[in-house]
């Protein structure tokens, strides 16, 4: 069966060196013929362009997934900060450049350590991912059942099932409005994002604990996105402290994250090795 493909394949070029492109455009070429073992030149581009377009898939799951969590420890932390009294104000100004972002904690009155609290927040990244040309945002919460527990030596952990969803967009087409009430339970987010073309719901169960304002541990097993993909996260207790998080859809990784504890650093495409960079626990950028 390999002398008849050999034979399209000189046709083909003949073709070409005789100017007939024309004749190669309008009826198209399979090769080598039909019967053979082999991809044709359509398979192969077909099998390019999905390829292409399973990556980019990923790399846009992985980015809202990440930002799915950091939307969370973001906020939590500042809420941490200001409660625990530990100076904030620093981080604010990288933020205004950064990310756009509301957020409402609902705290309730303390019984023997133990404070149930409520907790919603919306934002996206300003300038998006010109690669990818789209906006990364998200609508979050702890919406009932979140509870801090403080102890001695300055800790205190939160824990919760936080919900949402992660959305995306064309690079300016998202804003923010108010569309609830400060209240726990929230019968509706506090916060949410208008202009979304594409989103994924999800349920993260999350630990975070503090000592003193900063962040001491995080935990998350098992949270569920809507597209299907899971997310695991922990956090290793060697000195500068890391953050570890795996995306995986079904038995398949999609990418991995690793940050500090100030949630500085790169989010890694697992088909690809594209990399993006997380500043402040959300995807800004390209490194």
């Amino acid at each position: 069966m390999a002398r008849p493909a050999v034979l399209a394949v000189t046709a083909l070029i003949g073709l070409l060196l005789t100017g007939c492109s024309a004749a190669f455009g309008q009826f198209g070429v399979s090769l080598p013929a039909a019967g053979d073992d082999v991809q044709t030149v359509s398979d192969a581009a077909d099998s390019l362009v999905a390829h292409r377009g399973s990556a980019t898939q990923n790399a846009k799951a992985a980015i809202g997934i990440t930002n799915a969590l950091g939307s969370i420890v973001r906020d939590i932390s500042d809420d941490e900060r200001i409660l625990s009294g530990a100076a904030h104000a620093a981080k604010e100004g990288a933020r205004v450049r950064r990310v756009l972002s509301q957020s409402q904690l609902v705290l309730r009155p303390s019984g023997g350590g133990v404070s149930g609290y409520c907790q919603s927040s919306a934002g996206y990244s300003l300038k998006g991912i010109p690669s990818l040309d789209e906006t990364f945002g998200w609508q979050s919460g702890a919406y009932s059942g979140g509870a801090r527990v403080t102890g001695d030596r300055g800790f205190s952990t939160w824990s919760a099932n936080a919900s949402g969803e992660t959305v995306q967009a064309p690079i300016g087409g998202l804003s923010i409005v108010r569309s609830g009430s400060a209240s726990c339970p929230m019968l509706a987010p506090t916060f949410s994002v208008r202009g979304a073309t594409a989103g994924n719901a999800f349920s993260i169960p999350i630990t975070l604990t503090y000592r003193h304002g900063t962040l001491w541990n995080v935990s998350v097993s098992n949270a569920r996105f809507a597209g299907g993909e899971s997310l695991d996260v922990a956090m290793s207790f060697a000195r500068p402290q890391s953050i570890t998080g795996t995306i995986e859809n079904g038995n398949t990784e999609l990418a991995t994250f690793h940050s500090n504890a100030n949630g500085e650093g790169t989010l890694t495409i697992t088909s690809t090795g594209a990399q993006y960079a997380i500043a402040d626990w959300i995807v800004t950028a390209t490194p």
